[in-house]
Protein backbone atom coordinates (compact mmCIF):
# COMPACT_ATOMS: atom_id res chain seq x y z
CA UNK A 1 0.00 0.00 0.00
CA UNK A 2 3.00 2.30 0.83
CA UNK A 3 4.37 1.97 -2.73
CA UNK A 4 1.24 3.03 -4.21
CA UNK A 5 1.10 6.17 -2.00
CA UNK A 6 4.89 6.85 -3.10
CA UNK A 7 4.78 6.23 -6.83
CA UNK A 8 0.80 7.34 -7.25
CA UNK A 9 -0.23 9.93 -10.08
CA UNK A 10 -3.28 12.16 -11.02
CA UNK A 11 -3.53 10.33 -14.17
CA UNK A 12 -5.93 7.96 -12.16
CA UNK A 13 -8.29 10.65 -11.38
CA UNK A 14 -9.40 10.24 -14.97
CA UNK A 15 -11.46 6.69 -14.08
CA UNK A 16 -13.60 9.30 -11.43
CA UNK A 17 -14.03 11.40 -14.26
CA UNK A 18 -15.02 9.15 -16.50
CA UNK A 19 -17.13 7.21 -14.35
CA UNK A 20 -18.76 10.43 -12.68
CA UNK A 21 -19.72 12.12 -15.78
CA UNK A 22 -21.00 8.62 -16.81
CA UNK A 23 -23.33 8.32 -13.52
CA UNK A 24 -24.17 11.83 -14.18
CA UNK A 25 -25.30 11.42 -17.82
CA UNK A 26 -27.48 7.81 -17.00
CA UNK A 27 -29.32 9.93 -13.81
CA UNK A 28 -30.18 13.44 -16.37
CA UNK A 29 -30.90 11.37 -19.39
CA UNK A 30 -33.75 13.10 -20.81
CA UNK A 31 -37.12 11.18 -20.75
CA UNK A 32 -35.14 8.04 -19.17
CA UNK A 33 -36.71 5.34 -17.51
CA UNK A 34 -36.41 5.08 -13.68
CA UNK A 35 -34.13 2.39 -13.50
CA UNK A 36 -31.73 4.22 -15.34
CA UNK A 37 -32.11 6.68 -13.02
CA UNK A 38 -31.36 4.62 -9.93
CA UNK A 39 -28.24 2.88 -12.02
CA UNK A 40 -27.01 6.73 -12.46
CA UNK A 41 -27.42 7.03 -8.78
CA UNK A 42 -25.64 3.61 -7.82
CA UNK A 43 -23.12 4.71 -10.02
CA UNK A 44 -22.69 7.93 -8.60
CA UNK A 45 -21.90 6.63 -5.18
CA UNK A 46 -19.43 4.00 -6.63
CA UNK A 47 -17.43 7.17 -7.77
CA UNK A 48 -17.83 9.20 -4.78
CA UNK A 49 -15.71 6.16 -3.26
CA UNK A 50 -13.19 5.92 -5.67
CA UNK A 51 -12.79 10.01 -5.47
CA UNK A 52 -12.85 9.73 -2.17
CA UNK A 53 -10.29 7.39 -2.13
CA UNK A 54 -7.56 8.99 -4.97
CA UNK A 55 -8.45 11.78 -2.84
CA UNK A 56 -6.88 10.60 0.12
CA UNK A 57 -3.97 8.72 -1.25
CA UNK A 58 -3.39 12.06 -2.98
CA UNK A 59 -3.04 13.18 0.37
CA UNK A 60 -1.08 10.78 1.56
CA UNK A 61 1.76 11.17 -1.01
CA UNK A 62 1.60 14.90 0.06
CA UNK A 63 2.47 14.05 3.27
CA UNK A 64 5.12 10.88 3.03
CA UNK A 65 6.43 11.91 -0.51
CA UNK A 66 6.48 15.74 -0.17
CA UNK A 67 9.95 15.37 -2.59
CA UNK A 68 7.93 12.97 -5.12
CA UNK A 69 4.67 15.37 -4.89
CA UNK A 70 6.71 18.68 -5.69
CA UNK A 71 8.70 16.61 -8.40
CA UNK A 72 5.29 16.19 -10.28
CA UNK A 73 4.94 19.56 -10.88
CA UNK A 74 8.30 19.61 -13.45
CA UNK A 75 7.21 16.43 -14.53
CA UNK A 76 5.86 17.51 -18.49
CA UNK A 77 3.22 14.81 -18.68
CA UNK A 78 1.71 13.49 -15.23
CA UNK A 79 1.87 17.72 -14.28
CA UNK A 80 -0.65 17.87 -16.67
CA UNK A 81 -3.09 15.54 -15.16
CA UNK A 82 -3.08 17.49 -11.64
CA UNK A 83 -6.16 19.60 -13.86
CA UNK A 84 -8.10 15.65 -13.94
CA UNK A 85 -8.21 16.41 -9.95
CA UNK A 86 -10.82 18.71 -9.71
CA UNK A 87 -12.69 17.85 -12.92
CA UNK A 88 -12.95 14.44 -11.37
CA UNK A 89 -14.14 16.52 -8.46
CA UNK A 90 -16.92 18.46 -10.06
CA UNK A 91 -18.72 14.63 -11.32
CA UNK A 92 -19.13 14.18 -7.12
CA UNK A 93 -20.04 17.88 -6.65
CA UNK A 94 -22.71 17.45 -9.23
CA UNK A 95 -24.34 14.20 -7.97
CA UNK A 96 -24.49 16.08 -4.49
CA UNK A 97 -26.51 19.06 -6.01
CA UNK A 98 -28.61 16.70 -8.61
CA UNK A 99 -29.51 13.47 -6.75
CA UNK A 100 -27.97 14.25 -3.13
CA UNK A 101 -30.97 15.87 -1.65
CA UNK A 102 -32.82 12.56 -2.11
CA UNK A 103 -30.76 10.20 -0.38
CA UNK A 104 -29.17 12.53 2.39
CA UNK A 105 -31.66 15.69 2.81
CA UNK A 106 -30.71 19.19 2.36
CA UNK A 107 -27.50 18.69 3.95
CA UNK A 108 -26.66 17.27 0.06
CA UNK A 109 -26.69 21.35 -1.04
CA UNK A 110 -24.14 22.12 1.71
CA UNK A 111 -21.87 19.53 1.00
CA UNK A 112 -21.96 20.34 -2.70
CA UNK A 113 -21.31 24.18 -2.39
CA UNK A 114 -18.73 23.84 0.20
CA UNK A 115 -16.99 21.30 -2.38
CA UNK A 116 -17.60 23.71 -5.09
CA UNK A 117 -15.28 26.69 -3.48
CA UNK A 118 -12.34 23.81 -2.80
CA UNK A 119 -12.76 23.04 -6.32
CA UNK A 120 -12.63 26.54 -7.77
CA UNK A 121 -9.64 26.78 -5.71
CA UNK A 122 -7.97 23.54 -7.33
CA UNK A 123 -8.81 24.60 -10.42
CA UNK A 124 -7.22 28.38 -10.67
CA UNK A 125 -3.85 26.52 -8.66
CA UNK A 126 -4.10 24.19 -12.13
CA UNK A 127 -4.69 26.53 -14.56
CA UNK A 128 -2.23 28.92 -13.34
CA UNK A 129 0.51 26.65 -11.91
CA UNK A 130 1.21 24.01 -14.45
CA UNK A 131 1.54 26.59 -17.10
CA UNK A 132 3.65 28.86 -15.51
CA UNK A 133 5.99 25.66 -14.75
CA UNK A 134 5.26 24.63 -18.66
CA UNK A 135 7.21 28.27 -18.94
CA UNK A 136 9.97 27.88 -16.72
CA UNK A 137 10.48 23.99 -16.16
CA UNK A 138 9.23 21.79 -18.71
CA UNK A 139 10.90 20.82 -22.17
CA UNK A 140 8.11 21.38 -24.59
CA UNK A 141 8.37 20.99 -28.49
CA UNK A 142 5.35 21.21 -31.04
CA UNK A 143 5.60 18.03 -32.14
CA UNK A 144 5.46 16.72 -28.66
CA UNK A 145 2.21 18.37 -27.79
CA UNK A 146 -0.73 16.59 -27.56
CA UNK A 147 -4.33 16.88 -26.15
CA UNK A 148 -3.44 16.65 -22.69
CA UNK A 149 -2.16 20.34 -22.72
CA UNK A 150 -5.75 21.08 -22.44
CA UNK A 151 -6.40 19.14 -18.64
CA UNK A 152 -5.01 21.67 -16.63
CA UNK A 153 -7.05 24.69 -18.14
CA UNK A 154 -10.45 23.26 -18.32
CA UNK A 155 -11.44 22.67 -14.84
CA UNK A 156 -12.21 26.12 -14.34
CA UNK A 157 -15.20 25.96 -16.96
CA UNK A 158 -15.92 22.88 -15.68
CA UNK A 159 -16.14 24.38 -12.20
CA UNK A 160 -18.51 27.25 -13.82
CA UNK A 161 -20.51 25.00 -15.18
CA UNK A 162 -20.79 23.05 -12.03
CA UNK A 163 -21.70 26.94 -10.57
CA UNK A 164 -24.18 26.81 -12.30
CA UNK A 165 -26.44 24.54 -10.62
CA UNK A 166 -25.58 26.29 -7.69
CA UNK A 167 -27.24 30.09 -8.52
CA UNK A 168 -30.92 28.68 -8.64
CA UNK A 169 -30.80 27.43 -4.80
CA UNK A 170 -29.24 31.09 -3.76
CA UNK A 171 -32.22 33.15 -2.39
CA UNK A 172 -30.40 36.51 -1.99
CA UNK A 173 -30.13 38.10 -5.57
CA UNK A 174 -27.11 40.39 -4.57
CA UNK A 175 -25.17 36.49 -4.00
CA UNK A 176 -26.90 35.32 -6.98
CA UNK A 177 -25.26 37.92 -9.12
CA UNK A 178 -22.10 37.67 -7.44
CA UNK A 179 -21.93 34.19 -8.32
CA UNK A 180 -23.05 34.69 -11.64
CA UNK A 181 -19.86 36.97 -12.58
CA UNK A 182 -17.84 34.73 -10.84
CA UNK A 183 -18.72 31.50 -12.83
CA UNK A 184 -18.85 33.98 -15.93
CA UNK A 185 -15.43 34.72 -14.63
CA UNK A 186 -14.50 30.97 -14.74
CA UNK A 187 -15.65 30.14 -18.19
CA UNK A 188 -13.83 33.34 -19.73
CA UNK A 189 -10.16 32.25 -18.05
CA UNK A 190 -10.90 28.79 -19.73
CA UNK A 191 -12.26 28.69 -23.13
CA UNK A 192 -9.95 31.58 -24.39
CA UNK A 193 -6.85 29.44 -23.04
CA UNK A 194 -8.73 26.09 -24.59
CA UNK A 195 -8.85 27.61 -27.80
CA UNK A 196 -5.43 28.63 -28.34
CA UNK A 197 -3.98 25.57 -27.28
CA UNK A 198 -7.16 23.84 -30.19
CA UNK A 199 -5.24 25.82 -32.79
CA UNK A 200 -1.90 24.67 -32.09
CA UNK A 201 -3.08 21.38 -31.72
CA UNK A 202 -4.33 21.63 -34.75
CA UNK A 203 -0.90 22.72 -36.67
CA UNK A 204 0.61 20.16 -34.60
CA UNK A 205 -1.19 17.17 -35.88
CA UNK A 206 -1.41 18.81 -39.66
CA UNK A 207 2.59 19.32 -39.50
CA UNK A 208 3.72 16.25 -37.38
CA UNK A 209 0.42 13.92 -37.93
CA UNK A 210 -0.45 11.47 -35.53
CA UNK A 211 0.76 11.60 -31.84
CA UNK A 212 2.26 8.39 -30.16
CA UNK A 213 0.12 5.31 -29.85
CA UNK A 214 -0.12 6.15 -25.84
CA UNK A 215 -1.15 8.76 -26.49
CA UNK A 216 -3.86 8.10 -28.70
CA UNK A 217 -6.92 8.81 -27.09
CA UNK A 218 -5.91 13.15 -26.03
CA UNK A 219 -7.50 13.91 -29.12
CA UNK A 220 -10.69 13.28 -27.54
CA UNK A 221 -9.52 15.91 -24.47
CA UNK A 222 -10.46 18.53 -27.10
CA UNK A 223 -14.21 17.64 -27.14
CA UNK A 224 -14.28 17.51 -23.51
CA UNK A 225 -13.42 21.68 -23.63
CA UNK A 226 -16.17 22.12 -25.65
CA UNK A 227 -18.84 20.34 -24.05
CA UNK A 228 -18.48 21.57 -20.78
CA UNK A 229 -17.93 25.01 -22.62
CA UNK A 230 -21.66 24.50 -24.22
CA UNK A 231 -22.78 23.28 -20.27
CA UNK A 232 -21.31 26.50 -18.69
CA UNK A 233 -22.87 28.92 -21.30
CA UNK A 234 -26.44 27.25 -21.55
CA UNK A 235 -26.26 26.96 -17.63
CA UNK A 236 -25.42 30.26 -16.85
CA UNK A 237 -28.10 31.61 -19.21
CA UNK A 238 -31.30 30.14 -17.68
CA UNK A 239 -30.41 32.14 -14.55
CA UNK A 240 -29.16 35.84 -16.08
CA UNK A 241 -33.18 36.51 -17.11
CA UNK A 242 -34.21 36.62 -13.39
CA UNK A 243 -31.16 38.40 -12.07
CA UNK A 244 -30.52 41.32 -15.05
CA UNK A 245 -33.33 41.76 -16.26
CA UNK A 246 -33.53 43.05 -20.57
CA UNK A 247 -30.19 42.16 -20.44
CA UNK A 248 -30.57 38.82 -19.14
CA UNK A 249 -32.82 37.91 -21.68
CA UNK A 250 -30.37 39.24 -24.63
CA UNK A 251 -27.10 37.50 -22.99
CA UNK A 252 -29.37 33.92 -22.39
CA UNK A 253 -30.13 34.12 -26.58
CA UNK A 254 -26.10 34.81 -27.05
CA UNK A 255 -25.62 31.91 -25.03
CA UNK A 256 -28.00 29.63 -26.80
CA UNK A 257 -26.22 30.95 -29.92
CA UNK A 258 -22.61 30.64 -29.05
CA UNK A 259 -23.53 26.57 -27.49
CA UNK A 260 -24.75 26.38 -30.67
CA UNK A 261 -21.14 27.21 -32.45
CA UNK A 262 -19.26 25.11 -29.50
CA UNK A 263 -21.71 21.82 -30.46
CA UNK A 264 -20.73 22.55 -34.63
CA UNK A 265 -17.11 22.66 -33.39
CA UNK A 266 -17.49 20.02 -31.52
CA UNK A 267 -18.88 17.85 -34.20
CA UNK A 268 -15.92 18.55 -36.06
CA UNK A 269 -13.61 17.56 -33.28
CA UNK A 270 -15.45 14.14 -32.42
CA UNK A 271 -15.55 13.11 -36.20
CA UNK A 272 -11.45 14.00 -36.42
CA UNK A 273 -11.21 11.97 -32.99
CA UNK A 274 -12.89 8.80 -33.80
CA UNK A 275 -11.42 8.70 -37.37
CA UNK A 276 -7.85 9.22 -35.90
CA UNK A 277 -8.61 6.94 -33.06
CA UNK A 278 -9.27 4.18 -35.91
CA UNK A 279 -5.97 4.81 -37.63
CA UNK A 280 -4.08 4.06 -34.23
CA UNK A 281 -6.51 0.88 -33.90
CA UNK A 282 -5.36 -0.23 -37.03
CA UNK A 283 -1.85 0.17 -36.55
CA UNK A 284 -2.01 -0.86 -32.48
CA UNK A 285 -3.34 0.80 -30.00
CA UNK A 286 -1.66 -0.36 -26.18
CA UNK A 287 -4.06 -0.02 -23.27
CA UNK A 288 -3.73 2.27 -20.46
CA UNK A 289 -5.36 4.76 -18.21
CA UNK A 290 -5.33 7.01 -21.32
CA UNK A 291 -8.10 5.40 -22.42
CA UNK A 292 -10.67 6.99 -20.28
CA UNK A 293 -10.40 10.24 -22.58
CA UNK A 294 -12.88 8.23 -24.34
CA UNK A 295 -15.24 8.92 -21.70
CA UNK A 296 -15.45 12.38 -19.90
CA UNK A 297 -14.75 14.46 -23.31
CA UNK A 298 -18.23 12.81 -24.56
CA UNK A 299 -19.69 12.63 -21.58
CA UNK A 300 -20.09 15.97 -21.10
CA UNK A 301 -20.17 16.74 -24.90
CA UNK A 302 -23.20 14.68 -24.63
CA UNK A 303 -24.40 16.99 -21.59
CA UNK A 304 -23.80 19.93 -23.58
CA UNK A 305 -26.44 18.15 -26.12
CA UNK A 306 -29.04 17.39 -23.86
CA UNK A 307 -29.46 20.61 -22.71
CA UNK A 308 -28.71 22.68 -26.27
CA UNK A 309 -31.71 20.41 -27.06
CA UNK A 310 -33.57 21.48 -24.01
CA UNK A 311 -33.26 24.89 -25.27
CA UNK A 312 -34.08 24.61 -28.93
CA UNK A 313 -36.89 21.68 -28.88
CA UNK A 314 -34.75 20.26 -32.47
CA UNK A 315 -35.56 16.59 -32.94
CA UNK A 316 -31.95 16.19 -34.77
CA UNK A 317 -29.98 17.40 -31.54
CA UNK A 318 -31.97 15.12 -29.84
CA UNK A 319 -30.98 12.29 -31.85
CA UNK A 320 -27.51 13.00 -31.69
CA UNK A 321 -27.69 13.32 -27.86
CA UNK A 322 -29.27 9.53 -27.44
CA UNK A 323 -26.65 8.94 -29.44
CA UNK A 324 -23.61 9.84 -27.81
CA UNK A 325 -25.00 8.33 -24.66
CA UNK A 326 -25.05 5.00 -26.15
CA UNK A 327 -21.65 5.65 -27.52
CA UNK A 328 -20.73 7.02 -23.24
CA UNK A 329 -22.02 3.65 -22.05
CA UNK A 330 -20.35 1.70 -24.28
CA UNK A 331 -16.95 3.25 -23.77
CA UNK A 332 -17.20 3.65 -20.49
CA UNK A 333 -18.22 -0.19 -19.97
CA UNK A 334 -15.18 -1.13 -21.81
CA UNK A 335 -13.12 0.72 -20.66
CA UNK A 336 -14.04 0.21 -17.18
CA UNK A 337 -13.90 -3.25 -17.51
CA UNK A 338 -10.04 -3.73 -19.07
CA UNK A 339 -8.79 -1.02 -16.17
CA UNK A 340 -10.85 -3.34 -13.32
CA UNK A 341 -8.63 -6.70 -14.96
CA UNK A 342 -5.43 -4.75 -15.54
CA UNK A 343 -5.81 -3.61 -11.97
CA UNK A 344 -6.85 -7.34 -10.76
CA UNK A 345 -4.16 -9.49 -12.90
CA UNK A 346 -1.42 -6.89 -11.68
CA UNK A 347 -1.00 -5.86 -15.74
CA UNK A 348 -0.85 -2.18 -14.46
CA UNK A 349 1.63 -0.15 -13.17
CA UNK A 350 1.20 2.69 -10.54
CA UNK A 351 1.21 5.50 -12.84
CA UNK A 352 -1.31 3.42 -14.96
CA UNK A 353 0.66 1.77 -17.77
CA UNK A 354 0.74 -1.39 -18.56
CA UNK A 355 3.61 -3.46 -17.05
CA UNK A 356 5.08 -4.93 -19.81
CA UNK A 357 5.38 -1.42 -21.58
CA UNK A 358 7.53 0.08 -18.64
CA UNK A 359 9.58 -3.32 -18.74
CA UNK A 360 10.16 -2.73 -22.68
CA UNK A 361 11.27 0.99 -21.72
CA UNK A 362 13.60 0.12 -18.94
CA UNK A 363 15.16 -2.48 -21.22
CA UNK A 364 15.38 -0.14 -24.26
CA UNK A 365 16.98 2.57 -21.86
CA UNK A 366 19.82 -0.40 -20.46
Amino acid sequence: MFSFVKNFTPNWFTVGMGTGITALGAYLYPGGPLWLKDAGTALWMVNVIIVGFLLTIMVLKWIFNWKGSIGLLHDPVQSMFLGAVPMALTTVINGFIDMGVAIIGPSAMTIGIALWVINVLMALASGIIVPFMMFISHDHRLDKMTGIWLMPVVPAEVAAASGSLIIPHLTNVAAAQTMMVINLGLWAISVPMAFLMLGFLFLRLAVHKLPPAEMAISTWISLGTLGTGMMGLIGLGKSMPVLFGSLGHAMDGAAVLGSFALWGFGLWWLTLSIMLTVVHARRGLPFNLGWWGLTFPLGVFTGGTDMLYGEMHVGLIAFFAHLFFIMLALFWGMVALRTFRAVLTGKMTFTGSLKKLVLQKNTAVN
